[in-house]
């Protein structure tokens, strides 16, 4: 018995001393288990996060008391995700500090058109972003640019908004499935 828990112990001791050595440190794995939920690793640790919420049909018929809970004033920084099922098809909206932004990305590369068209759809209602840079992708740099406008407005408000961002930007219909996601660190 003490042999097999000094090789498991050795074992053990060298996978730890394998991880560090050959896996950088800005990498990470994340396991998408069969209940949704997604469990992170990376040289920070382990993280869990629950799975989003899902909506098989008329998926914008549920976003209004998401958008509300972003409008609580805290101190704490929130996220609301809706996307697609399939996690293509959608956008996030930040809140911190009273100020929620509306966040837009895009393989710039490949997507100029849909670009031309969220800076013109923000544009025409007098929004200019505050943060437009380029960020690496998958290991290619400059690959996607991050878009954040700022939005204000009341919670049917910007739901009405975030309604046509989806319907107009990401090309979702208000009867498809919608995962959400809300987390109020």
């Amino acid at each position: 018995m003490r042999i097999v828990l000094l090789l498991f112990l050795g074992l053990v001791i060298s996978a730890v001393i394998a991880y560090f050595k050959f896996i950088p440190s800005n990498t990470f794995v994340s396991v998408v288990k069969d209940d949704g939920c997604t469990v992170t690793f990376s040289r920070g640790g382990v993280s869990f996060e629950a799975a989003p919420d899902h909506f098989a049909t008329n998926g914008f018929d549920h976003l209004e008391p998401y958008i509300a809970r972003l409008l609580v004033p805290t101190n704490r920084f929130k996220f609301l995700h809706i996307f697609t099922p399939d996690g293509i098809r959608g956008f996030g909206l930040t809140a911190n500090n009273g100020v929620v932004t509306a966040d837009l990305t895009i393989e710039w590369r490949q997507e100029a058109a849909r670009e031309a068209a969220i800076r013109e759809f923000f544009n025409s209602r007098g929004m200019d972003p505050s943060k437009d840079y380029l960020a690496g992708n998958g290991g290619v740099p400059e690959a996607t640019r991050i878009l954040e406008y700022p939005i204000r407005g009341t919670a049917a408000e910007l739901t009405a908004l975030t309604k046509k961002i989806l319907e107009e930007l990401c090309g979702v219909t208000p009867t498809e499935a919608l995962d959400i996601k809300y987390d109020g660190k």
